[in-house]
């Protein structure tokens, strides 16, 4: 009944910390993001922030709301930074992930699986998202693209 875990990755040659700069750039997700609009974050960012999001598909635009569940910047562990917010309705974690290398920094997107999604969400995803297996591969594609967004403005 529910979907897999997604996940995309990349590789950029600059430092844990300037890739955790433009990660937390939420204000700059929109114009990476194929389907975010806004993600609007209810005081500074930390562990129990709160946002208010906004995505579309085509003609369809949908409200979600998140909280900030890890905040760990790279400075704090050797480079291995972590961003994690909750979603609802869909109740799945997206995260941000960096990991030092030799030639710069290993950014991981993830979404976790979802696992009994409510019959609200499972219709959105039927009615109006072309299916929850068509809307996971768009996501996909979605999030190979925010990557490759985030790895060019890095790398300028």
């Amino acid at each position: 009944m529910g979907q897999p875990a997604l996940e995309s990755s990349v590789d950029i040659a600059a430092t844990p910390d300037a890739v955790w700069v433009a990660v937390t750039d939420l204000k700059a997700m929109a114009r990476r993001s194929p389907e975010l609009v806004g993600m609007w974050l209810l005081g500074k960012p930390k562990v129990g922030r709160r946002s208010i999001n906004l995505n579309r598909r085509k003609g369809f635009a949908w409200p979600t709301t998140a909280r900030i569940t890890q905040w760990k910047p790279p400075s704090n562990d050797n480079g291995r930074g972590a961003f994690v917010f909750h979603v609802w309705p869909t109740n799945v974690d997206w995260s941000y992930e960096t990991e030092p290398t030799t030639a710069g920094t290993h950014l991981v997107e993830r979404r976790t699986a979802l696992v009994d999604p409510s019959l609200s969400v499972r219709l959105t995803a039927r009615l109006a998202l072309g299916g929850a297996d068509s809307h996971d591969s768009e996501l996909c594609d979605g999030m190979d693209k925010t990557l490759a967004a985030i790895k060019s403005e890095v790398e300028r």
